[in-house]
């Protein structure tokens, strides 16, 4: 996954955008130190693995000019390297090499060109779990009136390209039959999430165990989480002790109710250390979420007006996020809600 760009004059930032947590502002300083002592020894490297993140980068010699990707330390360094390379190619066509005085307004024109690249470097999420846990059914949830998936009957499984605000992920949904485990240690080669489904039960949540150990063997860098699914039936484990078997991080779910994918949204985008803070993409996302909730308050207030402005809000956003069905959806609440509003 994409998590930080950074293009820089010398020790000037001249751009910086964060998709995820990654280095600190003090970490990176360091970190570019040392790439500026390895330029002036004369090596040529062009990457550098840092804790639990891969950073790739190009300079231009006698310029001061520095480009910089910063990913998930599983990420293909190649596939990186090629994006890194249109960067700076479209960042020489569009701004030359004197930059000194540059408005630093004008390098918002680069934030489309950096959009791409976190669309072509799609971060793979994995969904392991066994055979009716229920994770057919989250799968679905995730991928709610996004692009179809593409089935494999090899292995039958299948992998998803899924839209989440303005963020692309690829969801990898295995078979969790036991007769398809010698192939599991392949599928989750290079993920960058990997999400263990458990249907809640004390015997499935013991089970799972083999999937933690092996993701530690198989995706060590990976971030890792427990999806404590069919919590709405009676006698399951609660999540407190699902975390305490299992020793990781674990999420409630129903992932039958159509009502959770907000909510499983938000799971991912915290496995991943995403948050608006750190990635506008996902940004209108979790603003047209809290819109919705306003709403909602204040329709059952009987705040017709104030209900119909959030609905045009929402719409716009539903609009920026390319769901357009739910753009016409709102759009026409909100008329039809200005309907009954007396004439000034």
């Amino acid at each position: 996954m994409l998590r930080q760009v950074y293009i820089l004059k010398d020790e000037k930032v001249l751009y910086n955008k964060n998709f995820g947590r990654a280095l600190s502002i003090e970490d990176f300083q360091k970190l570019y130190q040392e790439i500026l002592e390895e330029a002036d020894k004369g090596t040529s490297l062009d990457r550098y693995d840092f804790f639990k993140f891969k950073i790739v980068y190009t300079q231009l010699k006698d310029t001061g000019l520095t480009f910089i990707y910063i990913t998930d330390i599983n990420d293909d360094s190649e596939r990186t390297k090629r994006q890194l390379e249109s960067l700076k190619r479209e960042f020489l066509d569009t701004f030359g090499i004197e930059v000194e005085n540059l408005d630093p307004a004008l390098m918002e024109i680069l934030d489309p060109i950096i959009d791409t690249t976190h669309r072509n470097l799609k971060t793979k999420i994995s969904l392991v779990g066994f055979s009716g846990v229920g994770k057919t059914t989250t799968t679905k949830l995730i991928c709610l009136n996004e692009i179809p998936s593409v089935h494999i009957p090899t292995i039958t499984g299948k992998i998803s390209t899924v839209k989440i605000g303005k963020l692309y992920f690829h969801l990898w949904d295995f078979a969790g039959q036991e007769q398809f485990s010698y192939l599991w240690n392949d599928f989750i080669l290079g993920s960058d999430a990997v999400l263990i489904i458990t249907d809640s039960s004390l015997e499935n949540v013991e089970k799972s165990k083999f999937f933690i150990e092996l993701v530690k063997e198989h995706a060590p860098y990976a971030h890792t989480a427990v999806i404590g699914n069919k919590q709405d039936l009676h006698e399951v484990l609660s999540i407190d002790k699902i975390q305490e078997i299992l020793g990781l991080k674990t999420y409630s779910m129903v992932a039958i109710d159509p009502e959770n994918r907000d909510k499983m949204i938000q799971i991912i985008a915290d496995i991943l250390e995403i948050s608006t803070d750190t990635s506008p993409l996902l940004q209108p996302l979790f603003e047209r979420e809290q819109l919705i909730n306003k709403a909602r308050v204040c329709l059952e207030n009987g705040n017709i007006a104030q209900t119909a402005e959030y609905f045009e809000k929402i719409s716009n956003l539903c609009l920026e996020l390319g769901d357009d069905s739910l753009y016409k959806e709102f759009s026409e609440k909100a008329q039809k809600l200005k309907g009954y509003l007396p004439n000034k």
